[in-house]
């Protein structure tokens, strides 16, 4: 009980004894007292307790229902947690949150079954529409679930409207644009690329109005033309995402891809102490801007590291340094538009590494191939080299196809690594461009973490999966692709491991790991009442957990209409 008690007295002793004075106990009691319950505490030491005690925005204690329960005092809530397990607040290390609320905006389009539905609902905003204002339709929306199969086409969005720009979502990746929101964006037949990505054109040399490109490039296409919304209206939007997220379980998320326009949204509800979910935001810099480095970073002032524990700055986080040639060391080559990023060459990865190590910032750049990874370490290294990067916490997104030598390396210059659930959508159209071998070995998390690399892991939403870290955690310890097929069995861990790798690892990319990402006294009350027990549930069911309440910084932040909490 001492070991279990030691913050409260050290609370005491700040509260009155340390002046000669006995202790107000009403001041320093509990707020709130959860007791009965299975507390999976994510320590050093993978405690299980009865009951913790929240003060403020902190946990104050975590032990027997005894030992918590001798705490309470007049005004103290106690609240039976009725033998549920309670695990920290789930971290996503990789999650685009600010994009998903903005993907939202305009035309609603969601359950559209044919093109008709769509042109109808943008034939109905255009009838409200202002003179030269944007029409934008919403990204959810699935071509299979249309009549016809298949999107729309420029000249079918031209007899919409030749005056209105119209700029169609689908999915993060994917726009579709009339002729006058090509003209609108400065994209003709003579244009070549927009930062680095070749324009798409039809068998007549013209651009065919589709972008299926990274999300990077699809922001400077619509940033030409489309006016960015108010903070009221970013601030909505974002509320309405982070509720959305909060009912998954997330407390904290690494936003990454981010330009200004983004973090000032941010700060703005930070500022406004709106924010409920805890946001480390990654800087975007996009490809054209790389050789533009120093100006850039010569004039920020912070870095890495810097602000609280609701917003923070993460890294430069969108290195675009995949390609379409060579990404494997078997020589192997994707098919157009597997990855889609833009090349970049090896120097130019060494002098962007060695830069950003001057200016103290880190990088956390995408990849997908063993071989562009090859290169993107020897630019690490050669950062490290002129100064050690080992507690800089660098790091790298994705990394689906890694070696042991790599790990190796990520392990000897402290490189940490955001992974996500590659194979967890199925494992067919990737063995039949790589061969099953290596498509099963997507995602290695055993071998990761078996060579002591430090792993979190993210969701890439929105994209292909879900933003579900129970997700995440069922795939990483039954390796079952959610068509029930096993992708890799020999890279499952346990269920502690992942669960570590959802929180404390998640907390250790954003330099938190002292306040977040398990449930100890002094940390920051964020954690989960759950409907299933984690450790025992089957394992076949992990994936299907639900929150039954989140809590972040103390303050419920969403219930489950059937929970009871």
């Amino acid at each position: 009980m001492g070991k279990v008690l030691a913050f409260v007295a050290c609370w005491y002793f700040v509260g009155g004894t340390a002046l000669g004075q006995e202790p107000d106990r009403r001041v320093l009691a509990p707020d709130e007292i959860f007791y009965n319950g299975k507390i999976v505490t994510v320590d050093g030491e993978f405690h299980i307790e009865q009951a913790f005690a929240v003060k403020g925005e902190r946990i104050l204690a975590v032990g027997s229902n005894a030992a918590i329960r001798a705490l309470s005092a007049p005004g103290t809530r106690l609240t039976d947690l009725r033998a549920h397990a309670v695990i920290p607040g789930l971290i996503d290390s990789h999650n685009h949150q600010y994009m998903a609320a903005m993907l939202e905006r305009g035309v609603n389009l969601g359950g559209i079954r044919s093109l008709n539905d769509m042109f109808s609902r943008l034939r109905q905003a255009l009838a409200n529409a202002k003179p030269g204002e944007v029409i934008l339709g919403t990204a959810n929306w699935e071509e299979a679930a249309l009549a016809e199969k298949r999107a729309p086409t420029r000249f079918e969005l031209d007899q919409i409207s030749t005056d209105h720009s119209i700029l169609v979502y689908r999915g993060r990746a994917t726009a579709f644009l009339n002729t006058a929101a090509l003209k609108a964006a400065g994209v003709d037949r003579n244009t070549k690329a927009i930062a680095g990505i070749p324009i798409p054109v039809d068998a007549n040399g013209e651009p065919t109005g589709q972008f299926n490109t990274p999300p990077s490039v699809m922001r400077t296409i619509a940033g030409r033309f489309v006016p960015p919304p108010s903070f009221e209206e970013s601030d909505a939007r974002l509320l309405k995402v982070i509720d959305q997220q909060h009912a998954m379980g997330l407390t904290g998320i690494r936003d990454l891809d981010l330009r200004p326009e983004a973090m000032r949204a941010y700060w703005h509800l930070w500022r406004e102490q709106k924010l409920t979910m805890r946001v480390s935001m990654g800087l975007d810099v996009l490809s054209t801007d790389w050789n533009r480095l120093e100006d850039i970073l010569k004039d920020w002032g912070a870095g890495p590291n810097f602000g609280d524990h609701w917003l923070r700055i993460d890294s430069i986080s969108e290195f675009a340094v995949d390609s379409n040639d060579g990404l494997m060391r078997d020589a192997y080559l994707n098919p157009p538009g597997e990855f889609g990023r833009t090349r970049i060459t090896p120097e130019q990865m060494r002098h962007a590494s060695l830069t950003v190590n001057r200016f103290g910032w880190r990088l956390a750049p995408h990849t997908t191939g063993d071989r562009t990874l090859d290169q993107l370490l020897d630019a690490y290294q050669a950062a490290d080299e002129e100064s050690s990067i080992r507690d800089k916490r660098w790091i790298v997104e994705h990394v689906p196809f890694v070696q042991a030598d790599q790990m190796q390396r990520m392990a000897r210059m402290g490189v940490l690594v955001s992974a996500n659930i590659q194979g967890y959508t199925g494992i067919e159209n990737s063995a039949r461009s790589v061969g099953r071998e290596r498509a099963e070995h997507r995602a290695p998390m055993r071998e990761l973490l078996d060579h002591r690399v430090i792993v979190g892991t993210g969701s890439d939403w929105p994209g292909d999966g879900p933003d579900n870290m129970f997700v995440n955690m069922g795939f990483y310890v039954t390796r079952k692709t959610r068509d029930g097929q096993f992708s890799g069995a020999s890279q499952r861990i346990t269920r502690e491991e992942a669960l570590r790798v959802a929180t404390f690892n998640n907390s250790y990319l954003t330099f938190e790991e002292d306040v977040k990402g398990s449930i100890e006294a002094g940390k920051l009350a964020d954690f989960l009442i759950l409907d299933k027990d984690i450790m025992t549930v089957p394992e076949n069911e992990i994936g299907t957990i639900q929150p039954l309440a989140t809590y972040v910084g103390g303050r419920k932040v969403f219930s489950s209409k059937t929970g009871g909490f």
